[in-house]
């Protein structure tokens, strides 16, 4: 199981539209709390016409599922590929979404709009949250809490203790709905498998709480920062403070002056830009909606 079209398999339904030379699945995830009906696995020409007959046949068949919206792009849900680049096309991360800009030229064209927005940006390390991060961190290891590095296959040892404060951390959160762990591990794990990651891992009375992890860009020479999470009852402890701190020290130590922050909700309470001397090099992205009349024929 490495191919993500398995994960339709999950789906509470799912059928694949094709017209010419463009494709797309219609996929309807109940467990999602809000935008339960969506386009994925998405290809099509730069060809407008062609894009609106295959899009007309996707958003006919959502009318026909009692549906007044149609999101994407999104397979399935957010631990799964997702979003287009809106932006700075030739930056390349890890991962990425490798869309060529006609894609949004034309989904915009179809009448679709920006629902979520993400950006990554390179962050200067040396900013104040880091030093609020080190007395933080000091705090908190007074507190009883206690964290542990692991690096390369020792990560992986992991897997379940990371799948396990993920789940909890990001329940309803956009796009999201809890996978099974031999998803979490067989399909969303493979893109990391040439990575060596470096991740924190917070305990408090034995258990493991939080994490940061993230890994060298395999393009440059750059570090990319990629998921963290704390769960919910400790996340206003503010242990993400301490482990962010623990991340970016250990960024320094490998001789970075800054690293990436990738795939940022813009959306999200919590989401805040550094002054423009901090950061730079932002690339954004979108997942787009169209809203319709369910009763509405074509």
């Amino acid at each position: 199981m490495n191919n993500e079209l398995e994960i339709l398999k999950l789906a509470d339904y799912y059928e694949k539209f094709e017209y010419k030379n463009a494709s797309a699945y219609l996929i309807i995830n109940n467990k999602i709390e809000n935008h339960k009906c969506m386009f994925g696995f998405t290809e099509f020409p730069n060809d407008i016409e062609v894009a609106r007959e295959l899009f007309n046949r996707l958003e006919m068949r959502a009318r026909e599922k009692g549906f007044n919206e149609l999101v994407g792009p999104l397979n399935y849900c957010s631990w799964m590929s997702y979003r287009w680049a809106i932006n700075n096309y030739d930056l390349k991360l890890f991962p990425d979404c490798n869309n060529p800009k006609y894609y949004v030229d034309i989904i915009k064209k179809l009448g679709y709009k920006e629902l979520y927005t993400y950006r990554s940006a390179f962050i200067d390390i040396n900013n104040p949250l880091f030093f609020i991060g080190e007395e933080t961190y000091k705090e908190k290891l007074k507190e009883g809490y206690t964290f542990k590095f692991f690096e390369g296959k020792e990560v992986y040892k992991l897997a379940k203790e990371v799948y396990d404060i993920s789940i909890n951390a990001f329940e309803g959160s956009f796009l999201y709905s809890d996978i099974p762990f031999e998803y979490f591990e067989n399909i969303y794990l493979s893109w990391t498998k040439n990575l060596n990651i470096g991740m924190f891992i917070a305990y408090y009375n034995g258990n493991a709480i939080g994490y940061v992890m993230g890994y060298d860009n395999p393009y440059s020479k750059t570090f990319i920062s990629k998921t963290s999470a704390v769960k919910k009852e400790y996340q206003k402890h503010r242990v993400y403070v301490a482990l962010l701190y623990l991340g970016c020290k250990y960024v320094l130590d490998k001789g970075y002056k800054d690293m990436i922050y990738h795939f940022q909700c813009e959306q999200k309470d919590i989401f805040k830009r550094f002054n423009s001397d901090i950061e730079s090099k932002e690339k954004r992205y979108a997942v787009f909606i169209k809203e319709f009349n369910s009763n509405e024929k074509m």
